[in-house]
């Protein structure tokens, strides 16, 4: 790393801990609340030293998924192990140029590679300005010439790019307060879009959390459009994919490169742990068994038991 860009970290932590140090006088519980679209309304909750951004129900005032969660004392922590997942990407590109991201959430992604890759651009996109003002007021995200934010559909904004521009990672991370994916951003239209605008050696990230059986149909759909299909799945039933079609590297290969990078940047989580956990879709029997029978999803029509607001 260079003398530059560790002064220019150290200046942007001290930054993003001026942001925030405010909030550590707020007291526990619901600190900001407010009605975002349909029966949704967005809340930041917070105990101790960790903010919340939720998304909740306003009729039964309940929700199953943080969108975002923070650490006041350490606000470039990755505290979801999807989170921290999302980085495997880089794999098979440890220096990415241009990153695009659907769903905002609190913005804790997008200021990790903000943050740690100098030389990336950062674009994302998100449905609700309320939910970017949030990120900014309370999870101390600053926008600059490098971290943008667009208030769009995701894949709108997508396929309205010039055709030369190529991402070196798409994350698709969208979800709603139920924990389920738009269905427009799990067909295999979907998937066709991001490979045209991902770079020779480009990784799509995709952040399921939906029902197992859902998961499946959705990795059999993206495994229809790439050569290469990778998965970690996680204990609270959501899973990270890898897909890209760039050559084919084995579990060895993977661990190694992880270590690589784990060493040069010195993250306060496993890289490696994560590295193991990453699959080949090929190797897991208890979905390739069935894959003749999952459906293959399109944007004609959405199967039956898919909920979508």
């Amino acid at each position: 790393m260079s003398d530059y860009q560790s002064n220019w970290q150290t200046t942007n932590l001290d930054a993003i801990y001026r942001q925030i140090g405010w909030l550590h006088q707020q007291p526990d519980g619901i600190i900001f609340q407010q009605h975002i679209s349909g029966d949704n309304c967005i809340a930041v909750k917070k105990v101790k030293s960790i903010l919340m951004l939720l998304l909740v129900d306003r009729k039964t005032l309940s929700t199953n998924v943080a969108q975002s969660i923070l650490d006041l004392n350490n606000p470039l922590s990755l505290i979801f192990p999807y989170a921290a997942a999302v980085l495997l990407a880089l794999i098979w590109n440890s220096q990415p140029q241009k990153i695009y991201v659907i769903g905002f959430g609190g913005g804790t992604i997008p200021r990790f590679f903000h943050h740690y890759f100098a030389g990336a651009t950062i674009e994302c996109t998100d449905l609700d300005p309320i939910i970017v003002e949030a990120a900014q007021k309370f999870f101390g995200i600053q926008l600059d010439d490098r971290l943008k934010v667009v208030i769009q559909d995701g894949r709108e904004y997508l396929a309205q790019q010039i055709s030369s521009a190529k991402y070196d990672i798409i994350i698709v991370d969208a979800g709603f307060g139920s924990g389920y994916m738009p269905y427009r951003l799990v067909t295999q239209e979907f998937y066709r879009l991001c490979k045209e605008y991902l770079s020779i050696a480009g990784v799509a990230v995709v952040h399921l959390f939906h029902k197992p059986e859902f998961n499946a149909a959705a990795v059999k759909t993206i495994q229809s459009v790439f050569a290469r299909v990778y998965i970690c799945n996680f204990e609270t039933g959501n899973s990270v994919v890898m897909a890209t079609n760039a050559l084919e590297l084995d579990a060895n290969e993977i661990f190694l490169k992880a270590e690589i990078l784990q060493d040069f940047h010195n993250w306060g989580f496993s890289l490696i742990e994560h590295s193991l956990q990453l699959k080949n879709v090929g190797e897991l029997g208890e979905w390739v068994n069935n894959w003749e029978a999952l459906p293959i999803f399109t944007d004609a029509e959405m199967p039956a038991g898919y909920w979508e607001c």
